[in-house]
């Protein structure tokens, strides 16, 4: 499979009856929400999307059956039953002026269903959503930014955009109090999302194994610090956190995880590249066998990469940084921004020790914006997020593998900066998610200014210079670790 650099079409995740099966003599069948098969004496399985979520097999077939996502595999290969795949966000962060920008002061209710409206599509196409929930829901109606206290439209805005799990060990959970984190858990349930990384009770599984389209997936969710009921890891003593880990992993396969996904809130902010901690964590997390690692906190996207484990025998997936998703960290705002110092920005600023380089009043007359590093932060990074999406295929033999990867970059656009809005002022009227997928006319499909579509672009070309080459790097050892694996089964035949 070539690999891909922006997201392609998949089937729905939800519920309902998928049922096709055909034999074409020079026919092109479309099949919903699959795309268009063709070819002489295809047969497609009788399937039902729902039983194989819930652990249901396929019917048996003569040929070759044809799945989502499913890798090109010879007729006389090795035979798919289920593909399942998993997109990733990174932080939610409500800063006053994102919080502001959902409120409605005559009906004195928040709504933030429109800063998701054109990532929707592209997260409902993917079988298995997460996002990191960098906040605690407010448990008695009073909201803030740092810390971050927030309404519960937050949660309803991420549930109507498709995610289906929030992660909730990070540094800000414990922002409102155990109260809060009660309060955030309790609303992820109301709201049917999943969550890991915390629980209610300390018995409580401290992980979660969620079949996805008849394929188990362990999820496991670390913050670095000590929270109440939160897995929790200190870098000063890092052999405890392996232990720990190793603990939770051994008990992930035992539950039947066919894959383990460890999302991970660690690194420093602001930071493009991972720290020594974060690869030894990375190398360590390899050797205990975790499949996927989805690194958060640094609000910038990290590279993506392909670790290989000290005894050659395994590999691991590692993006160290998802970035930001929704914030308000915008390149006004930032160290070095042009309203770093107002109040436009609620304080919500990031300072460093000086820049390297004037202010300037405008963004698009920024000629050193690639030049700027974390002591002046106006460089756009944190504008930037993305879906990272992974899937696996599992065979007829019980093997499951890893077979693509693929990245959608996500910009956080800040549009129509206003001075008073109501209760108070306000950074921005509106914060739109522009996903970039490839190839796409941007300006045309999302109403973007001619300043606006510079700025995609922006965003769009930095995302794939961090994660590009690690996209191509794994996607060519997927091939290859699938190309021994049909190798061997046709042997055996």
């Amino acid at each position: 499979m070539p690999p891909r650099r922006h997201v392609r079409a998949r089937q729905r995740k939800k519920h309902g009856l998928i049922v096709a099966i055909t034999l074409i003599s020079v026919v092109a069948v479309v099949l919903a929400g699959w795309g268009i098969v063709t070819g002489v004496g295809a047969f497609i399985d009788y399937f039902n999307a729902n039983g194989l979520e819930n652990g249901g097999a396929s019917t048996p077939a003569t040929t070759q059956s044809t799945l989502p996502n499913q890798p090109e595999l010879p007729p006389d290969g090795p035979k798919a039953v289920a593909t399942a795949t998993v997109g990733s966000s990174g932080d939610i962060l409500i800063h006053n002026g994102v919080r502001l920008s959902g409120y409605n002061s005559t009906s004195g209710k928040f709504d933030y269903t429109d800063s998701f409206q054109h990532l929707t599509p592209y997260v409902n196409k993917v079988d298995y959503a997460v996002v990191n929930a960098e906040f605690s829901v407010s448990a008695n109606g009073t909201y803030s930014s740092l810390p971050f206290r927030v309404p519960t439209e937050v949660v309803k805005a991420l549930k109507e955009c498709g995610y289906d799990m929030g992660l909730t060990a990070n540094n800000h959970i414990a922002d409102g109090g155990t109260a809060g984190m009660k309060k955030t858990m309790q609303t992820l349930t109301e709201y049917g999302m999943d969550f890991t990384g915390t629980r209610q009770q300390a018995s409580d599984s401290r992980y979660l194994i969620k079949e996805v389209n008849g394929i188990k997936i362990g999820i496991v969710n670390f913050t670095y610090g000590s929270y109440w009921n939160t897995n929790g890891f200190s870098t000063s003593n890092l052999s405890a956190f392996y232990k720990d880990a190793e603990s939770l992993i051994n008990s992930m396969r035992a539950d039947g995880a066919e894959l383990v996904y460890l999302y991970i809130h660690w690194g420093e902010e602001y930071s493009l590249s991972p720290n020594a901690a974060q690869e030894e964590i990375a190398q360590k997390m390899c050797d205990l066998g975790v499949d996927v690692i989805i690194g958060g906190h640094p609000h910038k996207i990290q590279p993506l990469e392909l670790i290989k484990s000290t005894d050659g025998t395994r590999q691991t997936v590692c993006l160290y940084s998802s970035g930001n998703l929704l914030s308000g960290q915008h390149i006004e705002c930032m160290a070095g921004g042009t309203r770093a110092n107002s109040p436009h920005c609620f304080q919500d600023s990031w300072h460093h020790a000086g820049c390297d380089y004037p202010d300037v009043a405008d963004r698009t007359q920024d000629t050193h914006r690639l030049e700027h590093g974390t002591n002046c932060n106006d460089n756009g990074h944190t504008e930037d997020g993305l879906l990272f999406n992974v899937t696996a295929t599992k065979f007829e033999d019980g093997t499951v593998m890893i077979t693509s990867v693929d990245v959608l970059p996500v910009w956080c656009m800040g549009r129509g900066f206003k001075r008073a809005s109501y209760p108070t002022n306000s950074t921005f009227e509106e914060y739109i998610l522009i996903p970039l997928e490839e190839g796409k006319d941007w300006a045309k499909a999302y109403t973007l200014s001619e300043a606006e579509a510079t700025e995609a672009k922006y965003s769009y070309d930095r995302t794939m210079a961090l994660v590009g080459d690690g996209m191509d790097e794994i996607n060519a050892a997927c091939k290859e670790k699938l190309d021994a694996y049909v190798k061997e089964s046709q042997s055996k035949k």
